[in-house]
């Protein structure tokens, strides 16, 4: 974890501080984006039929261009990841859901497969940091809701994984429309409580935003 820790600090570093030859020639881009994330937490454990949860997600960003090509692209947003189990019992259907929210920050190598067009695709992948924020536990019968609590001292105050995914770029007038197809791969074992299973982050998310 301490390994994942420096390498996105080193990433953070080159976005944030490019040299000042460089920074001259470089143009940014600012936007926010919104979206949905399907997640699926890997247990190692599976004691029953795990389904995916559905989310909103969303955060502002600041591309680094570097050229016509290339850019950085460090990110803040809000991600919630999680998982619910599903089961029968004798007095109907239970479900337990799981909610982790994060504050998700990637620093994404960005490259354009063109250099114009009205539609330009785009291929990115880098390192993400999560910081919890919160987590939930909600118990159903029926759907109606029985219990909700929170076990956050169970599961690490980070979580350290990987964004990759592909996306497209169509200029508006002075405005880029960004589309953006991604998945998160955690690569850290969250869960810190009583001895039990191991548990890794996942999630599939589409955004589309706006960036100036």
């Amino acid at each position: 974890m301490k390994k994942g820790v420096l390498v996105f600090g080193a990433a953070l570093l080159l976005a944030a501080f490019v040299p000042r030859p460089v920074a001259a020639a470089v143009d940014i881009d600012l936007g926010f984006k919104g979206g949905l994330s399907l997640s699926k937490a890997r247990w190692s454990d599976v004691d029953g039929p795990r389904k995916s949860v559905l989310r909103a997600t969303f955060g502002v960003f600041a591309a680094f261009n570097l050229n016509k090509n290339f850019a950085i692209q460090p990110e803040i947003n809000f991600l919630s990841t999680g998982d619910q189990l599903v089961a029968t019992i004798d007095t109907g259907e239970f479900k337990l859901v799981y909610f982790y929210n994060y504050l998700h920050i990637p620093v994404l190598i960005k490259y354009r497969l063109a250099q114009q067009g009205k539609v330009i695709p785009v291929i990115f992948a880098g390192p993400a940091l999560g910081i919890l924020l919160s987590e939930r536990e909600k118990e159903y019968v029926d759907d109606i809701l029985v219990r909700d609590i929170s076990r956050k001292q169970w599961y690490k105050s980070t979580d350290f994984g990987a964004d990759f995914g592909v996306g497209a770029e169509m200029m508006m007038n002075k405005c880029k429309i960004l589309l953006d197809l991604r998945y998160y791969l955690g690569l850290s074992n969250i869960y810190i409580g009583p001895p039990g299973p191991t548990v890794k982050n996942r999630a599939l998310m589409f955004t589309a935003g706006v960036g100036f």
